[in-house]
């Protein structure tokens, strides 16, 4: 598991700034790229793909459709450990990018499209910041835990009991970001 990787030596402050500066780098390009993609197209046209993306998404979440999700499902590299506070540096920055992580969920795809489409680079900020927070709140939930076993657990078996929650609680979110 990843908490117990960096917590074997690897510095968890330097795996938070590194996720930070992950997604950081990653809202960035989305900005950038949809500046471009989205100039020919009129509004009206680009809140609809974004809407029907984030539907697709949701039905997948409530398991009426099934499709794999993008990611790179590697695990937690060596060099975590070797190189206490770089290394857990790299990693955060790779995984606040999203690029290298297993993925249970495909939420954040509906933020990566809604920013390379419709994001102002204050928005896109936000996104990034609240991606990077919430993956650092997983490490701290574990490195904070008094049974940490019991923690692994919560997350195994817990989370996935709450996916019809996230769709509820995405739902205004994506109507924000659409509306918006």
């Amino acid at each position: 598991m990843l908490s117990s990787s960096v917590r074997r030596g690897a510095d968890v402050a330097g795996f938070i700034a590194g996720l930070f500066v992950g997604a950081g780098a990653v809202t960035f390009v989305l900005v950038v790229l949809g500046s471009v993609l989205r100039a020919p197209f009129p509004a009206v046209a680009l809140q609809i793909l974004v809407a029907v993306t984030a539907m697709i998404f949701l039905l997948r979440e409530l398991d009426v459709l099934s499709f794999p999700l993008l990611q790179n499902a590697r695990l937690v590299p060596q060099f975590v450990t070797r190189i206490p506070f770089w290394g857990a540096v790299q990693f955060g920055a790779e995984m606040g990018t999203g690029m290298r992580t297993y993925s249970p969920t495909g939420l954040p795809h509906i933020m990566a499209v809604a920013i390379l489409f419709l994001a102002s680079w204050e928005e896109a900020l936000l996104a990034g910041v609240g991606f990077a927070a919430a993956r650092a709140m997983m490490l701290l939930t574990f490195a904070l835990a008094r049974d940490r076993m019991q923690a692994d657990t919560a997350f195994s078996f817990t989370l996935p009991k709450m996916k019809v929650l996230f769709v509820v609680l995405a739902l205004p979110m994506v109507a924000l970001l659409v509306i918006g």
